[in-house]
């Protein structure tokens, strides 16, 4: 790593700590306090309803500090682009709380493939974006089969009608006739984890894919350049439809300004990254604002462990909070 990066990672851990003990804090120091009278299931009850005490707090000082575009564009460049996984612990009585804010503004969104019109139940595939899913697919080493696959069928699962688009799609047809059968959504994802579902995705394939995508209100189609991690190239490398190579685009991400890109023009002045990225799709899917923020909180008291992870997203130029989702350890 180099030595500017460590400096940021610090200051993030610094950063962390104060959000979160400030708001440990606030809430007090009885939050927790449960009497050795109750039940089993109470106390299970009762530690679960505060730990969301606790969440919603820590939700709301931190859509209050994201609010600010100069601090979203501060925390992003200092969330360890490193190591996606290390957690701020406070100690808590009886207990501890481990908490994260990563940036995820550098996903792709799988909910864009497909824009469905509701009043004439029609949709549109948005061929730009799906080629350039079909050319991550590729860079993770997807077998071709199955890159053609797994395009089709996802643009059949979030669609409104029953008709497969191509021999490579599935509709209802082809899911109620599985060993255990159900049925296509024929609608936007929910959560990254429903694509399990669907046809040509192995678990193999979906763990390869599941650090790069994201499932976001259709609207929400760019990635921040200045967010994308040096652990996760292939966003580059299908972005210049793989030209380059992983390291190039490794090379690329940690040569960038310690201040992050200002203007996305800034990025295309240099001669390798005009010839590597030379589409107007490449031009038009970059940004260098973070718009994307997960926080993942878990809170263990005594024998009880309370996990949620909270998504914030800008929306029309304001930060909100667009998802929660109970469990799955940090």
């Amino acid at each position: 790593m180099l030595k500017k990066d460590i400096k940021i990672e610090r200051g993030a851990a610094l950063l962390l700590s104060l959000l979160i003990t400030s708001v440990v804090s606030l809430i007090g120091y009885r939050l927790f306090d449960i009497t050795i009278f109750t039940s089993e299931l109470e106390k299970k009850y009762i530690s679960d309803q505060q730990s969301l005490l606790l969440v919603l707090s820590l939700e709301e000082y931190t859509l209050d500090f994201i609010s600010s575009s100069e601090k979203r564009n501060s925390l992003s460049l200092m969330t360890n682009k490193y190591d996606p996984y290390s957690p701020i612990k406070i100690p808590i009585e009886r207990g501890d709380v481990l908490a994260q804010i990563e940036d995820k503004s550098d996903c792709f969104n799988i909910n864009v493939l497909v824009t469905n019109i509701e009043k004439s139940n029609k949709k549109i595939v948005n061929q730009e974006e799906l080629k350039f899913f079909k050319n991550l697919l590729i860079s993770l080493d997807t077998p071709d089969e199955k890159v053609e696959i797994i395009s089709a069928s996802l643009t059949d699962w979030m669609d409104f009608d029953d008709f497969p688009d191509n021999y490579n799609g599935a509709e209802d047809f082809y899911y109620s006739n599985l060993e255990s059968p159900y049925l296509p959504a024929n609608d936007y994802f929910q959560n990254i984890n429903e694509i399990r579902q669907v046809k040509g995705i192995s678990e193999d394939i979906y763990q390869n894919l599941k650090p790069y995508i994201c499932a976001l209100p259709n609207e929400s189609n760019l990635i921040n350049l200045n967010s994308i991690s040096p652990l996760k190239p292939k966003i580059l490398v299908a972005l210049s439809e793989n030209k380059i190579t992983d390291q190039d685009a490794i090379n690329i991400i940690e040569n960038r300004p310690l201040e992050g890109f200002k203007e996305i023009g800034d990025f295309f002045n240099d001669d390798f990254i005009k010839k590597s990225f030379e589409t107007k799709f490449a031009k038009e899917k970059l940004t260098t604002e973070p718009f994307y923020f997960n926080l993942k909180t878990q809170i263990k008291f005594d024998e009880f462990t309370f996990i949620m992870n909270t998504g914030f997203l800008k929306e029309k130029e304001t930060m909100q909070i667009i998802s929660r989702k109970k469990g799955n350890s940090l």
